[in-house]
């Protein structure tokens, strides 16, 4: 499947809210309304919505670091039905792809709750390292971009 970030419109805002984690997942991610909130107070922040070969999939937030050449990818969800065909593994590189072609990043930054394996699991495979911060009680990792 190809997998493409598009930024969320008025026409697609509405199935880009309805979208949501497995219940077990719930309280490792905030619904996607709360991110698309966020881009309305923070003006640089990016919500994107993540399409599958034309269909929407699920949702990342991305902006700019404290550091010069950073980017922060905030959110990164797919939703239930659309889990376990390696959608978040393309998202994620989407993502990454976005941040350095876009605003010329030289590094990604994420951070994650410390209970979920799958996601520590996935970032670690995608070339993500621990840096040893906590964040509001996450784990801090970063991509370094050449």
């Amino acid at each position: 499947m190809t997998v493409e970030l598009r930024p969320v419109t008025k026409d697609d805002f509405r199935a880009v809210i309805k979208l949501e984690v497995a219940p077990d997942q719930a309280d490792f991610v905030a619904p996607n309304v709360v991110g698309i909130a966020e881009a309305h107070v923070y003006p640089q922040a990016e919500p994107r919505a993540v399409y599958a070969d034309g269909e929407l999939v699920g949702f990342v937030l991305l902006h700019p670091g404290d550091r010069a050449g950073e980017y922060v990818l905030v959110r990164l969800m797919i939703d239930q039905r659309f889990q376990g065909r390696g959608l978040g593994r393309q998202a994620l590189e989407a993502a990454v792809d976005h941040a350095a072609r876009e605003h010329d990043a030289h590094s990604v930054r994420l951070s994650f709750v410390p209970s979920n394996d799958r996601a520590r699991a996935l970032y670690v495979s995608a070339g993500f390292a621990e840096t040893g911060e906590v964040d509001d009680g996450e784990i801090v990792m970063v991509r370094q971009l050449s």
